[in-house]
């Protein structure tokens, strides 16, 4: 049977991975029922969907062996996927409420995919209060050729609701997925590694240059705070909406953009939340925040670790004082981020996320000083409804993996005028998650109370 490459910079997720750091993303998405949905309406569309075979890549292959390893892991075709396994349908206990939708999803995301197995699932979850459903996707890192998986699932739906027999995920091929690298280009893969001998020059460059003393590549350093301790399997997963127009009349009146007030509301969050723990550093947190190498080229995939620091401002008690000390930080990251060189970027991102990689080994990386504190991502969505199968999305939420020692994943994407949040969290490490994303909420009231009273940030 023939096997396809999977790409070096795909295949280092795999290497990251173990028992207690799956590397696999997920997405939340809810929907309202169509109206005069009929009985039974979710049951059929389960059922369609499965008289549908998974038929192309990725959805059809899995690792060529257990042992694969980096950077030639092989992906080999499944001939007949069991779909009765890759898609389930279930439904919440009763109320149905948030509460039940988070339990439920914390414990879906918690396990690692079976690498015997196309490394998917997708979960269909009926009985949602106010006439709602929810899909949960969950997919590895390797397979992922962005960020996270938003595009997978925004690729689904359609912009009419009147939309029905809609192909299900596993029937559409995915842009740049393992079954794009042909067959037998192990010479191909071996001339893009090279490519890293030059990227390093570069590197060695970077690593000269005092102007880039602060960037990842040489960071100063992250304050050891309860989010770098040791994590294990279990994860825990929160929620926050808010309408787009709030946060953009703030950038206005602050004279920020949105990204920086979203990273303000995070910051703003974790030192609530750490303070009433008596656990808040007095350094700032530091946030990583992934690099999408698809920005910059069309020719690089964006499925890279690379990430830039910004500083959260969590030391700062001043409300306004913390968002001057983030746009300062952002600004920074900005121009760290520029001098990303467009020759063989993806290597250069890998050889950028070192101190990551180091501090992911077993034997090691409990040694190695933490470089950042948190992950946060900002995606853009899109801006009108979407619909599956004449449903209404109302919400969609990004699901992280969580690095060792990394115990938290802030991740927001825009939709149809809404900003979405999903908190990612080592349930063992972080307790009572959800508090983060109210304090969330109570960060943005705050804000919006001193900037309406006439506070303008200095």
């Amino acid at each position: 049977m023939p096997t396809e490459l999977l790409p070096p910079v795909d295949a280092v997720w795999l290497m990251l991975e173990t028992p207690d750091t799956p590397m696999h993303v997920g997405v939340l998405a809810t929907f309202s029922m169509p109206r005069n949905a009929p009985p039974g309406y979710l049951r059929e569309v389960a059922t369609r969907m499965r008289q549908v075979p998974a038929s192309c890549a990725p959805w059809n292959q899995r690792l060529a062996s257990e042992g694969s390893s980096v950077p030639l892991a092989r992906m080999v075709e499944v001939r007949d996927v069991d779909l009765n396994y890759h898609f389930q349908h279930s439904a919440l206990p009763e109320p149905g409420g948030e509460r039940e939708l988070g339990i439920m999803v914390s414990r879906l995301h918690s396990p690692a995919l079976d690498r015997n197995r196309p490394l998917w699932e997708l979960h269909l979850i009926e009985g949602l209060e106010r006439n709602r459903f929810g899909l949960y996707l969950k997919i590895h890192h390797a397979l992922v050729g962005n960020i996270n998986a938003l595009p997978l699932v925004f690729s689904m739906l359609s912009g009419s609701a009147r939309s029905r027999n809609m192909a299900p995920l596993w029937a559409c091929p995915l842009p740049g997925a393992p079954g794009d690298v042909a067959t037998g280009q192990e010479s191909g893969v071996l001339e893009s590694l090279a490519s890293a001998g030059r990227a390093g020059l570069g590197l060695l460059r970077a690593a000269l240059s005092p102007q880039k003393a602060r960037s990842l590549l040489l960071p100063r350093g992250a304050p050891i705070s309860t989010l770098n301790r040791q994590i294990n399997q279990q994860r825990r997963f929160a929620t926050q909406q808010f309408a787009e127009q709030r946060i953009e009349a703030l950038a206005r009146m602050t004279d920020s953009t949105v990204n920086e007030i979203l990273t303000y509301l995070c910051g703003s969050s974790l030192r609530r939340f750490f303070k009433e723990y008596n656990a808040l550093p007095d350094d700032p947190l530091v946030g990583l925040m992934p690099v999408s190498l698809q920005e910059r080229s069309g020719r690089n995939p964006g499925n890279a670790i690379a990430g830039l620091r910004v500083e959260l401002g969590t030391h700062i008690g001043d409300p306004l004082a913390r968002l001057e000390a983030v746009k300062k930080s952002i600004g920074a990251v900005r121009e760290d981020r520029a001098s990303l060189p467009e020759e063989a970027a993806s290597y250069y991102a890998l050889l950028r996320g070192a101190p990551l990689l180091v501090s992911q080994l077993p034997a090691v990386g409990r040694l190695v000083p933490p470089v950042f504190n948190l992950k946060i991502s900002n995606t853009p969505g899109v801006e009108k409804a979407l619909y599956f199968e004449g449903a209404r999305l109302e919400s969609i939420f990004p699901l992280s993996q969580l690095f060792q020692r990394t115990a938290l994943s802030v991740d927001c994407v825009s939709y149809a005028g809404t900003f979405n949040i999903g908190f990612t969290g080592a349930r063992d490490t972080l307790p009572h998650l959800q508090r983060m994303a109210v304090y969330l909420g109570n960060a943005l009231e705050e804000l919006e109370k001193i900037v309406n009273a006439g506070g303008q940030a200095a």
